[in-house]
């Protein structure tokens, strides 16, 4: 398999013995979105992406887009990337000489674009199962395998039938509802809180391919996933922020190679003997916007993961909601536990946006499914996540049970009366705590049993889930 390789002019900065090396350059957007991966935050279903990135906001990009058309205007804040440790992949800085900060930093990977479908999926899966450490055993069975080939038999039925059924205009008139579908089928990755559910999405996949691969080489897309999306998790750079920037740049190339602008140079190519598809590329290198680039030497994902994070919360704040999903699912605990502290010192509420995590999206708990996540497939009917926090802190950190209208704080008084002589707390102790309180409001605390009891209750007794008209109906949380 071939191998890509970029090389540019740059200087390494190491801000202390800490911390690790930063490199800064500049690159032309056309390379960049080759040797850059987006880990963007999406859902499929019911399971969301281990990615961190936001969704593209279309009205953004064309903001961006018009603002490099006018060839005038200067980017100066740069794209803030860092290494993965990939198989076959290599990021280099080499100085002038060992003491030298300004030299060559070379990318190099295999030729991802070229590869079937199975072999991305293959390293994907080794990439994915690397971070678990063997800690966590993935188990795929043969109920797991025949459910998805039921799914593909489907899938395959649909596409004949489409085909067979196919007007010559549907195209045209279809115009604006493939646009819908593309944005959809954009989400395509999947995953959630633990990073093995995603992984035995992606290792299931990979071993029906391995039985028939054959069938699917020339395939861009299987059971969900797209070519584009495996590949953007496996580059050898993964785009930590500035995807806007990086997206709107090569926008505004296309707008300019589509109104004809370039034309003149594309003939001049095409009458010398160039391949239209190397003669475009051509035009793409050389007038693509350069971006300045910032380089994290670093290819640990809590490392990243953090400084996504406070780059958004320090400079464009995100949603709480898609905060607290990207905080609580792209990690390991292991992972976690490196970071976590650092996180927490920079303001960001960790263990809140854990504890909603779980009730928001384990089947147990009435609210699984209910709970706003910041993701593309929140509905306007689902609780907001700053609710379904505050609901929670009543039980875990008892404070805040009020009632309307009145002045105690019985969650508050019930923990300072009864909570030590409560059973519920007695082995605390055992669980190496220093109190019963810190045991009750720990993260796996008998305060999630008794939330989950208790909201079931009032679900059973107060709500229904079959008429969506009610005012009672439980699958509407906003409203109910």
């Amino acid at each position: 398999m071939p191998k890509l390789t970029f090389e540019y002019p740059a200087i390494k900065i190491k801000q202390n013995e800490m911390c690790s090396d930063v490199v800064l350059f500049g690159a032309s957007a056309y390379e960049i979105h080759q040797w850059a991966g987006v880990p963007q935050k999406k859902s499929f279903e019911d399971i969301e992406t281990v990615g961190f990135q936001r969704v593209d906001n279309r009205a953004r990009l064309n903001e961006l887009k018009k603002f490099y058309l006018n060839q005038k205007n200067v980017v100066q804040n740069t794209l803030i990337c860092a290494i993965r440790d990939i198989a076959g992949c290599k990021v280099s800085f080499k100085g002038k000489d060992s003491s030298d900060c300004a030299g060559t930093l070379k990318i190099e990977f295999p030729s991802f674009y070229d590869m079937p479908i199975i072999d991305l999926f293959g390293i994907l899966r080794q990439s994915l199962e690397s971070r678990l450490n063997g800690k966590v055993k993935i188990s795929i069975s043969e109920e797991d395998k025949q459910e998805l080939k039921k799914q593909l038999s489907i899938l395959n039925e649909a596409k004949i039938d489409d085909q067979e059924d196919k007007h010559p205009l549907d195209d045209l008139e279809s115009e604006n509802v493939e646009e819908i579908k593309e944005s959809e089928q954009d989400s395509l990755i999947f995953d959630e809180s633990h990073i093995a559910d995603f992984i035995k999405e992606i290792a299931l996949r990979h071993e029906i391919l391995k039985e028939n691969p054959e069938l699917y080489i020339e395939r861009d897309e299987f059971l969900g996933f797209k070519k584009d999306s495996l590949i953007s998790f496996i580059l050898p750079v993964s785009l930590v922020d500035g995807q806007h920037r990086l997206l709107g740049a090569i926008g505004e190339i296309n707008t300019r190679l589509e109104t004809g602008e370039f034309d003149d140079e594309l003939s001049l190519s095409l009458n010398n003997g160039t391949d239209a598809t190397m003669a475009n590329t051509e035009i793409l290198k050389k007038h693509t916007r350069v971006l300045p680039v910032s380089l994290l030497m670093s290819d640990s994902p809590s490392e990243q993961v953090f400084q996504f994070v406070v780059i958004n919360q320090k400079a464009t704040p995100i949603e709480r909601s898609l905060l607290g999903t990207i905080v609580s699912t792209t990690l390991t605990n292991d992972e976690m536990e490196v970071v976590s502290q650092r996180l927490m010192d920079s303001g960001i509420k960790l263990e809140e946006a854990r504890a909603i995590t779980w009730i928001a999206k384990n089947p147990v708990s009435p609210f699984s499914n209910l709970v706003e996540r910041g993701v593309n497939s929140d509905s306007k009917d689902m609780l907001q996540w700053s609710v379904m926090g505050k609901i929670i802190n009543i039980f875990k950190e008892l404070r805040g049970g009020i009632l309307f209208g009145e002045r105690n704080d019985y969650a508050k008084i019930w923990q300072e009366k009864y909570l030590s002589t409560s059973g519920v707390v007695s082995e605390f102790d055992d669980n190496v705590f220093s109190s019963a309180y810190d045991y009750w409001r720990s993260l796996e605390g008998p305060w999630r049993e008794l939330f989950v009891c208790f909201w079931n209750k009032v679900s059973d007794k107060l709500a229904q889930r079959e008429n969506k008209d009610r005012k009672n109906f439980w699958g509407a949380p906003r409203e109910s």
